[in-house]
Order: structure tokens, then sequence, then C-alpha cells
């Protein structure tokens, strides 16, 4: 596939599976909370504003509005109930590995 039919397909993905994902932070939330659950252990809220992904109020209203989309999960640690663990759905994490496919070259109807 050339260089610009790929761009063009990767924005028509993101544009119909990926639109509630506006802003820089958006991505680096979604990236971050999905690194570290798929590393088998999650981030709390604490370990999250720690990595200086932005502002804490910054932090607070994204994830209130990835919440409202279904794409974070916050569950209680099975490990420490005081700590809120952040998780990515399972449906988005289906749509991310479409994703990842289409930047890796394979072929995924968009």
């Amino acid at each position: 596939m050339s260089l610009f039919k790929r761009l063009h397909a990767l924005r028509a993905f993101e544009k119909r599976h990926l639109d509630f994902l506006n802003t820089v932070e958006d991505f680096d939330l979604i990236r971050e909370i999905g690194y570290h659950q798929e590393r088998g252990a999650p981030l709390t809220m604490k370990s999250l504003y720690l990595l200086d992904v932005a502002s804490v109020a910054t932090i607070q209203r994204r994830l209130r509005r990835l919440r409202q989309y279904g794409a974070v999960l916050q569950a209680r640690s099975k490990r420490d109930r005081r700590a809120v663990e952040l998780l990515i759905t399972p449906k988005l994490q289906k749509t991310l590995a479409k994703y990842a496919e289409l930047l890796d070259g394979r072929h995924v109807e968009a």
C-alpha cells in the first residue's frame, strides 16, 4: 500500500472508531493505561499522576470523559482495596488491536 493511501486508511479508521480521542493527552492516557495493564501492573491514579502526562486537573477531566465514552474502567485493586486501578475496556482493546494491524501494514476494514 502506498504511503498516502495508508495514511488515508489510518485516518479513516481513527475517525470511525477512535473519534473520542481528541487530544494528545487522550492518546497518552490510553497508551499508558494499556501499557501497564498489558504488563500485569495496572496503573493507579497516583502512579498516573506521577507519569506527568498532564496536570492533575487535566488528567481528571480527560479520564472522566474517557470513562463516559466507555474506553476506560476504574476498579478497586485486588491487592489493595484502597487503591483504584485504571483499565482499558475489552471493546477498546479489540479496536486498538485492529488499529495496530493497520499500522503494521496488514489490511483491516475501516
